[in-house]
Order: structure tokens, then C-alpha cells, then sequence
């Protein structure tokens, strides 16, 4: 029984202890595309000593992933998005932005609205253009094309860099046959490197970096003959050249450089215990004592992100004696250089206003534990078997943000900092019976029952409990069926852990008028219920006009990442019943299936952010005021978001169920060699979840945008494996059902509204070159499957996404060398 940190299961990693001789190991791959190149090296070495008394190996490994850009796959570039001036959403190829890396200019003259324009500056600062209807609002229309524009996906990455190195030792040493020692010491090394766009200011006005020129700027004023063309622009929508006449700007800040991320993360960890057996009142046992101590040591690194107050006073450029500088006084004496917006800054005015965040963090574990197994004594059916143990364990984080970052000042999240810790204490049995046995319809009848008690200083006292029982009525059958409580509490990354600033394109804001819209005519209690709620969020709204700044084709909305130190534990029922069949007159055949349900109140998750919009806030019945999730939400004076945290939380309650199956044959066909088969699907009935009591059940089986990942209804994994002498050949396929694009829209508003089934076949080849070297290779994704085609994928480069393969066709050739 696991403890009170895992619900729907753990993965245990088995490590390895006995080496003898030297172990060697490479792989390496890279795309059709001649990119995303991966390899890995590894070593290991061990030897028996002390008159095979004792034993010692140690072990590396090292690896490296490079970057994939969006830019470089046909199918994702510049990808695609919805219709929103019609009703149902048709795809349309992806509308170029306004919002630029040189500028744009929304020209609005509140007098007449008739002269209303925008004006943007070539890529290649050539000349200034009008842009054309579909392109001039500060949000661009679905069919905004205009050839001086360009599109946001060219920052955007499929794939991040990486390089690792692990490292390990152990040792163990018999002091007698029944008392072992042993350590055992590892070290792991990360250096992640994320890509991300350039800082930004939204033409529609607000955000974290609210650009604006005024009509007396030292440049717009200018000799050149940019500024003479601007100035015509600005001067046409009768926009007078003063301080007063102000004018938003959309513009990505590319002088700065790429707001791109490196993460380095190091990771000690040390056990050393003593394990054996002995005698106790004619009874065998097993015990385990040990003690053990890890440490998370690193920092992250934001580079490119600019002094949002530096910006704003640079880019407020006049004359003053003859020389253009910065209007505030403040500011020049602090250095201030002026930002020529129109012709483009120079390297010192880039480089007063450019800086980079840093964030340091340090988490550690220490853990004391001791486990005993025996058997009690003899039943008619075989041996009564306990298991008991006991662990303490004590948990620190502390994460701290460099004072600029913490301050609020930088186009970043301002943190500052997040540390805290906590301790457990938690006993367990396990009792196993063995009621029955090798009678007629009672091949074998075993009933095991288990029980946890653990104390937290965060969330006090838990306690869990498990039946189970198995039935044998044959040889070829077996049935088998469980039930449990189980808690668990929040871990000391989702406490503790850094938050960070994140950007997603993926969002959808339920107050944008073409969202109202979609709603559908006979829903009016959902329509008035959402009306109402957006009205007393955003100031003289109107859901007939009301444009969002973010959607699907705008720029990505602002999350706000990490852990939550406000969290609570979570409690699951869960219920499993199934069989396994392995029929003796078909020898090597197996099959099993097994139903699962687990109910969980007070879920620890993240919330996929258009659940957190619209079904957990704007369409629930509690007003926007008293709802937590809504203010969650930051939106600013004029109605546009800032951003929304979408840290951890404690959801109301989750309910899932499904079925998982396997089918595995295998023969050998003597001279023709070994084959083997084996399918295992998953059938997902049901994953709910419900944010707030009595409000809104969000349904996600069979929808893209899940809780954690993707959740098709239907999971199948396949393999086909031949081997013959020293060749050896596997096929794998894995397959996704038809997923809807949205949990929180009605099928009929997008068209299409689901993804279409997908397929992804994998081949890996063997080669056994004498008894020490054997050589690998192979293909994944051999028939070059992309994701579907829909906005709501988001060329699968986000988490939610990740059941599809973004990088195309990938090969592959690695070998290994045992010397003994």
C-alpha cells in the first residue's frame, strides 16, 4: 500500500544493484527534417570485492535535445484558426497580426470615429502602410492577411532544448549471510532551454507593457522620411501633434532579444540502510531500515525582459535645447535614453531598458523508514502473510526572486518569494489471507486487507484503508476486485513550488462578443447568466461589441503558474473489478480486463483555462464578486486581461471511470522464430469534474482540452514482435479517438468540431553482433503523422496537446556493448 501522496497510482523505479563488467550504451536520432536531434551516452561499471562479500557499481549517463521552431513544419506554419464573424466557426488559414516587431499605430480620433485607421511600420522599415479593415482593429478580424504584417507562430517553438547528466553508485557489503549494508549515492544535472516571444504591447491598450506615443514625440516630429509618412497618417485621422493626443501601440519588442528561458536543476540524493533476514518464533521475516536525504538545488533564468517603466519613459522621446531625450526629468537623470519608435532605438536605449530575471530555489527531503514482512502462521490454504512499517519524513522548499523581478518592475511575474516545509509521520499493515484452496470451484480464494494512519503538519491527521479479493474458480480464470480510501496531501512542489509567468493562445474569453454569440439561441438562462456576470466585471460592457484582448489568432493571454500554499488534502473512493483468462489449451495466450472508478473530493489540479473562464466563473450562478474562481481572473480598468492565475487548486470534486483491457499471445515457431502480440486499450467512461458545489460539471472524456492532458475515450497500444537468432523486429501503433475541440462550447458553434481519430506506428529493429555488442534502430512516427489541423491543438506545442507527435518523422540508431 502506497503512501498518502498517491491516489491513482505510482510508477516504481527498479535501480539496479549487481553489475559485474562494464556496461556501454549510445543512442542517437534526429528528424526527416534534419532537426530535433536527440542522443544519449551511458556507462556503467561494477565488480565483486571483499571475497564476493561485497559489491560496487557506478553509472552515467548523459543526453541532449535540440530545439524544433514552428516555423520549420509546413503543417504548423503559419497554422490556422477560427472564423468568429460567422456562426457556426469555420477554419480559416491564420491571420497575420498588427501587433508587430516594428509598430503599429491604432489612429483614433474620439471626436470622429469615420476617421478612425491604423497604420503599421514595414518589417523592414521601409515605408509606413494603412492597414486595411480586416487588419486595423486592435484585435485583427479572422481574415486579416495584409502582406506587410507578419505572423506571431514565427516565435514559436514545437520542441525546447535540453541537456542532462545522472550519475550513480551504490555499494552493499554482507557482513553476515542474513545482514546487508548498503548506500547508494546519485547526482542528476538539467539544463532546459524554453523559447518564447518577445515582450509585447497590445494595440487594443492595457497588459503588462501599455505602449502609447504621443503627438508632440520627438520622432513622430522628426526629418525622416518615416516620420514625415506617420505623421501624415496621424495628422489624416485628425489627431492633433501635442502631448495631449495619445495613441496605443502594438508592437512585440523584438530589439530586446527573444524573452527565451533557461532552467539548470541539480538533484543529490543519498540512502544508506541495512536490509536482511532472520528467525522469529520458527517464522522467517524480511526487514529494511534506512535513512535517506535529497536535495533540489537551481535557478531559472528569464532573459530579454524589458524594465516595463524604463520602456514606457524611453519611448516618451521630446525636444528639449535642441536634443531629443526622455520627458521625465526622473528618468534622464537615472540615464534614460529615447526610444526612437519610428526609425528604431539604439543600442544604449535598448540596453537601459533591458534586463533579466532570476529566481533561485533549493527544496530538500529527509526520510527515516523501516518495513518488516512475515508470514503469522499456517492456514489450510497456505501462509498468512503481514507486512508492517513505519516513516518520518520532513520536506523544505524555498524559493527567492532577485529584488527588480520581486518588485514588480520587469515584463515578468512579480513573485518575490515562496518558501515553506512540512513533516509527516505514517505507520502501515498489510495483511494477506489465504482463504481457500485447490477445491472443486475454488481454485484459489485469497482476501488482502491493508491500512495507512499519517499525520501532516499541513493538513493533519489521514487515514486510508484497501479490501481486496481474488477468486480462482479454475486454473484458466481469475477474477478479481478491490476498494479503497485514500488521501492525499498536497506535495511540496504543488505547495511551494516557484510560480512563473506562462502565455497561452489557446484561451477563449466568454465576454468577447463572438463567444456570446455562439451561445446558443435556446440556452438564454446560460446567455443571461453570463451576461450578467462579464457586466459586473467590465466596465460599460456590452455583449454585442465588447472585443476581447486575447483569443484564438490575438495575442496569448498571461497565466500565472506554480504552487499554492492554500492547498488542501484530496480524498478518493476508488472501485476496481476485472479477470484475467489464460485458457491452458492455448498456450501463451492471456487476456484481462479490469473496470476502475475513482470518485475524488477536493482534487488537487490544475484547471485548463477556458473550465476556469467560463464554467467555473462567468456561466456559474454565483456572482463574479463571491466566486473564488473569478478572481482568479485580472482584468484591467478598460476590461482587457492582465492575467489569470492558474496555479494549483483545490477543485470541488473529479469523477472518472473506464476500462482497461489487454490481449498478449505469444509462440515460438522454432525455426522460424519467435512471435509475439499484444494490444492494451482504454475505454475512458466517464472524467467530470465540478469547480464549485451544485455548480457547472465540466464533462471530459472524449475532449482535447483535459485537466492534465488530452483525454480521447479511447487509448489502444499495439505491438507485433518477431525475433529470430540474434535479429530482432517490433512494430508498435497507438491510436487516439476522435476528441472534441471543447468542453465548454456546444458542437454546434465550431465546425468541425472534433479532431478525427489518430494513428502514430513505430519500428525498432535489433541486431545482436556477437554475445557483448548488439546494435538498434528504427523510426518513430514512420508514416509522419501531424496533429489535426485546428486551432484548439495548438500545433501541439502545449501539455495539454501532448498525445500528439509535433515532430514529425524521427530516426534512430543506438547500440550497446557488455563486457564481463
Amino acid at each position: 500500500m502506497y503512501g498518502s501522496e498517491a491516489i491513482a497510482g505510482v510508477v516504481n523505479i527498479i535501480l539496479r544493484n549487481n553489475l559485474n563488467g562494464l556496461l556501454l550504451d549510445a543512442e542517437g536520432g534526429q528528424t526527416d527534417q534534419n532537426d530535433g536531434g536527440e542522443w544519449s551516452a551511458s556507462a556503467g561499471y561494477g565488480f565483486n570485492f571483499a571475497s564476493d562479500r561485497a559489491h560496487f557499481l557506478v553509472g552515467a549517463e548523459f543526453g541532449k535535445t535540440d530545439p524544433i521552431m514552428q516555423t520549420d513544419r509546413d503543417w504548423a506554419f503559419p497554422s490556422v484558426r477560427r472564423n468568429t464573424l460567422l456562426n457556426p466557426q469555420p477554419i480559416v488559414p491564420q491571420s497575420r497580426s498588427n501587433t508587430t516587431s516594428t509598430a503599429t499605430f491604432q489612429l483614433i480620433n474620439s471626436s470622429n470615429a469615420n476617421t478612425a485607421r491604423s497604420a503599421s511600420i514595414a518589417l523592414d522599415r521601409s515605408s509606413v502602410f494603412e492597414n486595411s479593415a480586416a487588419c486595423r482593429t486592435a484585435t485583427v478580424s479572422a481574415l486579416c492577411q495584409d502582406p506587410g504584417l507578419f505572423y506571431t507562430a514565427s516565435y514559436n517553438a514545437l520542441q525546447g532544448g535540453v541537456k542532462r547528466a545522472t550519475a550513480r553508485s551504490y555499494l552493499g557489503f554482507n557482513l553476515t549471510d542474513d545482514i546487508t549494508l548498503f548506500t547508494d549515492v546519485s547526482y542528476a544535472h538539467l539544463d532546459g532551454y524554453g523559447i518564447f516571444q518577445p515582450a509585447f504591447s497590445n494595440a487594443a491598450g492595457g497588459g503588462l507593457l501599455p505602449a502609447v506615443i504621443h503627438g508632440d514625440n520627438a520622432y513622430l516630429n522628426g526629418p525622416t522620411a518615416l516620420d514625415n509618412e506617420l505623421r501624415g497618417f496621424w495628422t489624416d485621422a485628425g489627431l492633433p501633434l501635442t502631448q495631449a493626443s495619445t495613441v496605443n501601440v502594438g508592437k512585440f519588442w523584438t530589439e530586446f532579444g527573444d524573452r527565451n528561458t533557461r532552467t539548470v536543476r541539480e538533484n543529490y540524493r543519498a540512502v544508506a540502510g541495512v536490509q536482511g533476514k532472520f528467525e522469529w518464533l520458527g517464522r522467517k521475516a524480511d526487514y529494511e531500515v534506512y535513512g535517506q536525504y535529497g536535495e533540489l538545488d537551481g535557478y531559472s533564468l528569464g532573459f530579454n525582459v524589458p524594465n516595463i517603466q524604463r520602456t514606457l519613459q524611453e519611448l516618451d522621446a521630446v525636444t528639449l535645447n535642441g536634443q531629443i531625450v526622455c520627458r521625465n526629468a526622473a528618468a534622464r537623470g537615472a540615464g534614460c535614453q529615447p526610444w526612437d519608435l519610428i526609425n528604431g532605438p539604439s543600442a544604449s536605449a535598448v540596453q537601459w531598458a533591458n534586463a533579466n530575471a532570476r529566481a533561485n530555489g533549493v527544496a530538500n527531503q529527509s526520510i527515516a523508514a523501516a518495513n518488516l514482512s512475515t508470514s503469522l502462521f499456517e492456514l489450510p490454504a497456505g501462509q498468512l502473510g503481514l507486512a508492517v512499517g513505519a516513516e518520518y519524513r520532513n520536506e523544505m522548499s524555498d524559493q527567492i526572486q532577485d529584488p527588480l523581478s520581486a518588485s514588480g518592475a520587469l515584463f515578468y511575474n512579480a513573485i518575490g518569494r515562496t518558501q515553506g516545509k512540512y513533516h509527516l509521520t505514517e505507520g502501515f499493515a498489510e495483511i494477506a489471507i489465504p482463504l481457500l484452496k485447490d477445491l472443486p470451484f475454488a481454485k484459489q480464494l485469497s482476501v488482502e486487507a491493508a491500512g495507512r494512519l499519517g499525520s501532516y503538519s499541513t493538513v493533519g491527521h489521514t487515514n486510508q484503508w484497501r479490501l481486496a479479493l481474488e477468486w480462482a474458480p479454475v486454473n484458466d480464470l481469475r477474477f478479481r476486485a478491490s476498494e479503497a480510501s485514500a488521501v492525499r496531501a498536497p506535495n511540496i512542489a504543488e505547495l511551494y513550488g516557484p510560480q512563473g509567468q506562462n502565455f497561452t493562445t489557446a484561451a477563449n474569453d466568454p465576454c468577447d462578443a463572438a463567444q456570446i454569440a455562439g451561445i446558443p439561441a435556446g440556452d438564454t438562462a446560460r446567455r443571461n447568466t453570463r451576461i450578467a456576470n462579464c457586466t459586473a466585471a467590465i466596465p460599460g460592457y456590452n455583449p454585442a461589441t465588447f472585443v476581447s484582448n486575447f483569443g484564438i489568432g490575438r495575442p496569448s493571454l498571461q497565466l500565472l503558474q506554480g504552487g499554492n500554499p492554500q492547498l488542501g488534502s484530496e480524498v478518493a473512493r476508488t472501485y476496481t473489478g476485472g479477470f484475467v483468462v489464460q485458457p491452458r489449451w492455448i498456450n501463451g495466450l492471456e487476456l484481462s480486463t479490469d473496470y476502475w472508478q475513482i470518485n475524488v473530493d477536493g482534487a488537487i489540479s490544475t484547471i485548463p483555462i477556458n473550465t476556469l473562464l467560463q464554467n467555473l466563473c462567468y456561466d456559474a450562478p454565483a456572482s463574479a464578486a463571491s466566486n473564488r474562481f473569478c478572481s482568479l481572473i485580472h482584468r484591467d480598468a478598460n476590461g482587457a486581461v492582465t492575467y489569470v492565475e492558474l496555479t494549483n487548486q483545490n477543485v470541488q470534486g473529479i469523477q472518472t471511470a473506464g476500462i482497461d483491457s489487454s490481449l498478449s499471445y505469444h509462440f515460438d515457431a522454432h525455426t522460424w522464430g519467435l512471435y509475439q502480440f499484444r494490444v492494451d486499450g482504454t475505454k475512458i467512461i466517464r472524467w467530470d469534474l465540478q469547480g464549485v458545489p451544485g455548480g457547472t460539471t465540466t464533462h471530459y472524456s472524449g475532449v482535447l482540452s483535459g485537466v492534465n492532458s488530452a483525454t480521447p475515450r479511447y487509448k489502444v497500444s499495439t505491438g507485433l514482435a518477431w525475433d529470430l537468432k540474434n535479429f530482432g523486429f517490433k512494430w508498435e501503433a497507438h491510436y487516439y479517438s476522435s476528441m472534441a475541440v471543447s468542453e465548454t462550447l456546444a458542437p454546434s458553434s465550431l465546425t468541425p468540431f472534433y479532431t478525427g481519430s489518430y494513428w502514430e506506428h513505430d519500428l525498432h529493429v535489433t541486431y545482436k553482433v556477437s554475445d557483448g555488442l548488439t546494435v538498434r534502430g528504427g523510426a518513430i512516427n514512420v508514416t509522419n503523422a501531424t496533429p489535426p489541423i485546428i486551432p484548439e491543438v495548438g500545433n501541439a506545442t502545449g501539455t495539454t496537446t501532448s498525445v500528439y507527435d509535433n515532430r514529425g518523422r524521427w530516426y534512430f540508431l543506438g547500440g550497446n556493448y557488455k563486457w564481463q
